[in-house]
């Protein structure tokens, strides 16, 4: 075996530690088949990472049922309006993570205006995203500095953004590849963009692809993951404090 094989096992085992103290060992044996050590000892092992904004919302249990019956981790990026509007809203966030899926931060309110034109917009996002992580921390115990930007960060950050999370300690990531579920009328479409796309990336080691909790999206995931299992790809849990490639 390598001494790059021999890394990457140990990674592993010491994620498989990290998970055994927070008592989700049986999550983790849910998704082992993820971790087969031929595919450990390559250099060009590729991984997706499926991510969810918006949610939860009324398709969040389908999701969860695709995800768990393909045995995919998935991330989901919570809104904390949500809550309020959802029925079993708590339920849902603690089974994402029971079942082994990753729960990170939306901001509360997706409000546009309020999160990036105005002068204090650049706090009031910091603020909404803390206000989110004690939420989901006291109804799961699941704590993160893992956040994604409503509508990205691209065209809405200004400098001061960048600086604010930066010193609120938080990771906000974007992706690679928009499925554009929320604009695509069909699962065919959805289908279609995402196989377009995933063609820029032939090449990455690791893409993060995008998607919105809609039932057109429930009705395309599992095509799209064996889309990705058939260009090579395999599926990771995410682990907190992993940095994603090619993403600020």
């Amino acid at each position: 075996m390598s001494k790059s094989g021999f890394v990457k096992i140990l990674s592993i085992v010491m994620i498989f530690t990290m998970f055994n103290m927070k008592g989700n060992v049986q999550a983790m044996e849910k998704f082992e088949n993820i971790f087969e050590l031929g595919d450990l000892t390559t250099e060009h092992r590729k991984v997706a990472y499926l991510t969810f904004d918006d949610g939860p919302s009324i398709y969040t249990d389908k999701l969860l049922g695709v995800l768990n019956a393909h045995e995919v981790p998935g991330i989901f990026f919570v809104l904390g309006d949500q809550f309020n509007y959802v029925p079993q809203a708590d339920v849902l966030l603690s089974r994402m993570v029971e079942e082994g899926h990753f729960v990170a931060l939306h901001t509360m309110t997706h409000d546009k205006h309020a999160l990036y034109r105005q002068d204090k917009s650049p706090s009031r996002f910091t603020d909404e995203m803390l206000e989110l992580r004690d939420k989901i921390k006291e109804k799961t115990g699941h704590d993160t500095t893992l956040c994604r930007a409503p509508y990205g960060k691209s065209g809405h950050f200004q400098a001061a953004h960048y600086k604010a999370v930066a010193n609120a300690g938080l990771y906000c990531v974007d992706w690679h590849i928009d499925s554009q579920d929320w604009a695509k009328q069909n699962a065919d479409q959805i289908y279609e963009e995402v196989e377009s796309q995933l063609e820029k990336y032939q090449n990455n080691q690791e893409i993060v692809l995008l998607f919105h909790e809609y039932q057109r999206t429930v009705d395309v995931l599992p095509r799209v993951i064996e889309l990705l299992k058939s260009t090579g790809y395999t599926f990771e849990p995410y682990v907190e404090g992993k940095i994603f490639e090619g993403l600020d």
